[in-house]
Parts: C-alpha cells; structure tokens; sequence
C-alpha cells in the first residue's frame, strides 16, 4: 500500500486478526434471544457502557470536521457539538433513570408506554423505519465517505480493499456477537483511537518547521485571532448570530434530545440506574474533554503548517494530510489502526441500532410469532442488507460537516416534543407525528430548491423550521384527543417523572429535587471551563487556563464521587 512499510502492514494486520479472534469468542453467548442481542440482558457496568457510548461518537469522521472546522471559520465553529453537552446532562439527571425503569429494547418502544391509540402504532412503525433506513443510513453513509477520504491520501488505491476487509470484520462481530460484542470491541478501540489522536499531536508539535511546545507557544501567537476564540466576535454578525443559534436552539431541537438512539440503547444495558448515570457521566467527561484534548494541538497545528499544504486543499482532508506527512514507520501504523477501530467502533453500533428497530418495531409487529432464534437471525440478515445500503448512500455525501447539519435540520422541528412527552401528560402521538412531518416537509423543499439551483437555503433559513414544527406539533396537540387515562398513569406510576401530570400524577408526584437542578447546571458548567482551559492552554494562555481547569475538575469531580457513593 501507498507510503506504508512492512511494519505498518503488520501493525494493521495483527489488529484486524486480533478483532476477529475476539469477535468469535464473544460469540458464545450473544444468540440466545434478542434481548440479549440487542440489551445483554441489562448486565453492563457504567464503565464499560460510558466508554462504549464515547467509542461509537469517536467516529472516523470527527477528527476531520472538527479540525477542519478549525481551520475554517475558526474553533468556535464546534459550538454545534459541544451544545449537545446540555442535552447530555439532561440525560444524566433526569432521562437516564427514566429511560432504565422503562427498560426498552429501542428507544422507540416507549411510544408503546407513553402514547396510545391507531396514532401510537403508526407513529412508530414510521419512526422505526425512518431512522433505521434513511436517518441511520445517512450516519453510516457519512462515516464511509470520511474512511474513503482519509485512506485514499494514505494508502491510494487500495482504500477499497482496506474498507471491504474493515467492514467485513465489522459486519462480523456485529452479526454474531450483538451487543456486547461490539461494546466489548468499542472499549479496546476507543483506547487504541485516543492513543493515536495523541501520537499525532505529539509528532506534529515537535516536527521540524514547529520544534517543539516552545516554538509553538511562539508560533501559536501569529495565528489569525478569528481561528483562536471560542466566542466570535460581536461584530460578526453572521458567526455570532450562527453560535447563539447553536447554544440557544440546536441542542433541545435534535433528533435525540431525550437521549434517543444508540445512546438509550446503551443505558438500557446498565446493570443498574447507577451505572446508567455513571455511565453518562463518563462519557461525557471523555467525549467534550479528554478526546478534545490532542485535537485541539492538531488543528492549531496545522494552522502553523498551513503553508505545507496543497493549494485548495478540502479542510477535511487537512488531517490525513497530517497522518501521511508527519508520522514515521510504524507510529503511522499505529495511527492506521486507531482510524479502523474509530471506523468500525461506529459503524457496528450504527448497524446494531437500525437492526434493533428494524427488528423490534417493525418485523415483531408484523410476525408476532417469530421464535427468539429466528429474531435473531432476522437481525443478522438486516444487518447485512444495511451495510450494502450505506455503502451505496455513501457516494452521494461528500462534505461530512454540512451532513451533520443537514440530518440535524429534517428532524429539528421533533426535540421540543422529545422532551416535553416526559414532563407533561397532554402531549400525545399527534405531537410528534405532526412535528416531524412538518420537519421533513420544509427540508425536502429547501433540499429541491438548492438542487435546482432556484435558492441556496442558509443555517438561519433552515432555523425557521423550528418555530413552524413546534407551532404546529402544539397546534395538534390541543386539537386531538390526549392520550388514554390507563396508559398515563401506567407510565407515570412506572417511571415517577417531575413536571406537569394534571390528575394522573397531583397525588403521587415527588417533590422537587433541588439537587438534580443544582447538579444538571453546575456539571455542564464544569466541563465547558474544562473545554475553555484546554483551549487557552493550546493557545499560551496558561495563567488563565490554570484556574479554569482546576474550578472544572473540582465541580466535575465532586458530583461524580457524589453521584458514584450513592447506593
């Protein structure tokens, strides 16, 4: 292969055997039924479950948006990412533990327990079928399209091969070991990933033009300003206006709001609600801080090197540039197989989690009667058919940055709802059905609009979505019918949310836990000093760095010990 050693090749080899042996003996007990293939039968610890959840976002793909981002507009562009830091302490202090007692298979089993009704069925076999195929193939699709780009400027021609023998073994442990075989996996592949992120920086700060973290400190000084700030500048109105957008909007509006996804799907394998929590917490203290850590130095970095670069070079192409140009034999052997196991960490839960509703919402409606074994092997055959069709939605993705916001945006009208079904009891099937229709609706015609070069829609255009989905969804919401007496108070009894449950909750509903409220404002303000300090120290500012980390660490330090005594 292009520019890789014997050693390199080895290196890879020995990882991509090494997954395969262990696939096969994780095997020998994933196939007793789907809860097991799908849930492990509810026996994991928060360790293992955190670090799964960061594996599977620790994507192949983000290295290259986020660094790109760096370069251009700036670093303040991952504002998008980080303001789902607010939803994912949401999650931690109020959903995890909802989400645990309700104990389903997908996330999209609770409509089951929330709503009722010919809309409830409907709305989720739709939902079943909308984000195990065209949502979740968006994902997977974007994922493949980061592999080709990256490996076809490290190893040429041969990206197909090395994608087909990556993808295999994938699609192998995924297939016949479920779930925990690939958590089991996710865990070994986010420390080989991590290690590789911190290789990099590490040879590209002490390359020959950078010399060094004096130098750096130096050169860090010369960069444009605009690259540097975490806040944009006021006067900028378009990128100012785009990050109050991200922190007042994005967040509560996405798809998985509530957690969702592959996310629940995790926290319904806790063994306990505990380790659920924990779990939570871990990963978000890996995903916003410990991974951003190396990235933070690659891309600064390459704004120092900006000059070795091709002309017109794609920005997400700056960090395989980096890989190919700045690691020697070996190291950048080492580097290939925390990019395969970012890649495969991904794409097996991608593929675990659309098979899971694929499965579960829509094949056990249909054939009630399936034996445990033939779910099993329904999920099997499903798996593979979808890794065809990712790989053939692939082609049609070739800026990653603006997929993200893209799948953002065809379902930004249904957050509002997500969150509200857990608060108050009045809002039904209707809501979210509405919601998400009206979603879909809009983006189809700005996607037509553009496609026929008629108008290119903008961030702030695709933001009007918003108030016309929930406008609409509150709209349907109070003409029809709520959802059934028996069934609300079933769930209310079953779950004991807070907030708004009229006569189905006002003789048993808890008192307010002021320590949840305190806990879910003061942790996502310890991890965003944590962000903020890593940022200042990459760029020299150590003297301010120094006491935004500690007050960080000591916030988010004290609620985790707190949360992890507790009994």
């Amino acid at each position: 292969m292009n520019s890789l050693s014997s050693l390199d090749l080895i290196l890879v080899s020995s990882y991509l055997f090494f997954t395969l042996v262990l696939s096969i003996y994780l095997s020998r007990n994933s196939i007793r039924n789907i809860d097991n293939y799908f849930k492990t039968e509810s026996q994991m610890p928060w360790w293992l479950l955190g670090t799964s959840m960061v594996a599977t976002t620790l994507s192949i793909d983000t290295p290259i948006v986020i660094i790109g981002w760096i370069n251009d507009p700036g670093i303040w562009k991952n504002w998008f990412w980080w303001s789902f830091l607010f939803t994912h302490c949401i999650v931690i202090f109020y959903f995890s533990k909802y989400w645990r007692r309700i104990g389903v298979l997908t996330d999209n089993e609770l409509i089951n327990f929330r709503y009722s009704g010919a809309a409830s069925k409907g709305l989720r076999l739709f939902k079943a079928f909308y984000f195990s195929t065209f949502f979740n193939l968006i994902i997977s699709a974007w994922i493949i399209t980061a592999f080709v780009k990256i490996f076809t400027i490290l190893i040429g021609d041969n990206v197909y091969l090395l994608l087909g023998i990556s993808t295999f073994i994938a699609m192998f442990y995924t297939t016949i070991s479920g779930l925990k075989g690939v958590m089991i996996n996710d865990f070994i592949q986010y420390f080989i990933a991590f290690a590789g992120s911190i290789l990099l920086a590490i040879f590209i700060i002490n390359s020959e033009i950078i010399g060094g973290l004096g130098n750096y400190f130096q050169l860090i000084k010369e960069l444009p300003r605009a690259n540097l700030i975490i806040i944009p500048d006021l006067l900028n109105t378009d990128d100012f206006m785009t990050f109050l957008a991200y922190i007042s909007l994005v967040w509560w509006t996405s798809h998985n709001s509530d957690g969702g996804g592959y996310i629940i799907q995790r926290l319904c394998s806790a063994k306990t609600e505990r380790d659920g929590v924990l779990g939570t917490i871990w990963f978000v203290i890996n995903h916003y801080v410990l991974r951003f850590i190396p990235w933070v130095f690659i891309g600064f970095g390459s704004l120092i090197l900006i000059n070795e670069f091709p002309l017109n070079t794609d920005t997400e192409q700056i960090f395989p540039i980096l890989v190919r140009d700045y690691l020697g034999s070996g190291f950048k052997g080492i580097m290939i197989i925390s990019l395969i196991a970012a890649y495969m960490s991904t794409i097996s839960t991608q593929v675990n989690w659309g098979s899971s509703y694929l499965v579960n919402d829509i094949y056990k409606y249909y054939f009630k009667n399936s034996s445990e074994k033939k779910l099993v092997f329904i999920s099997r055959v499903f798996s593979v058919v979808f890794f065809a069709l990712a790989f053939l939605t692939a082609f049609l993705i070739k800026d990653v940055g603006k997929a993200w916001i893209f799948l953002w945006s065809v379902s930004s009208g249904l957050g509002f709802f997500l969150i509200a079904r857990w608060f108050y009891w009045r809002i039904n099937a209707w809501s979210e059905i509405s919601a998400i229709s009206v979603s879909i609706f809009i983006t189809i015609i700005f996607f037509v609009l553009d496609s026929y070069e008629i108008y290119s829609p903008t961030f702030f255009d695709k933001l009007l979505i918003i108030p016309i989905s929930v406008t609409c969804g509150l709209i349907v919401t109070f003409i029809t019918k709520p959802t059934d007496e028996s069934v609300l108070k079933n769930f209310f009894l079953k779950v004991k949310p807070a907030g708004f449950w009229g006569p189905y909750g006002r003789d048993k509903v808890k008192k307010i836990d002021l320590k949840n409220i305190l806990y879910a404002f003061l942790f996502p303000m310890g991890i965003l000093l944590l962000i903020f300090s890593i940022v200042k120290f990459a760029t020299g500012e150590i003297y301010l760095a120094t006491p935004l980390s500690l007050i960080g660490l000591t916030i988010v330090g004290y609620i985790f010990f707190d949360l992890y005594s507790e009994r």
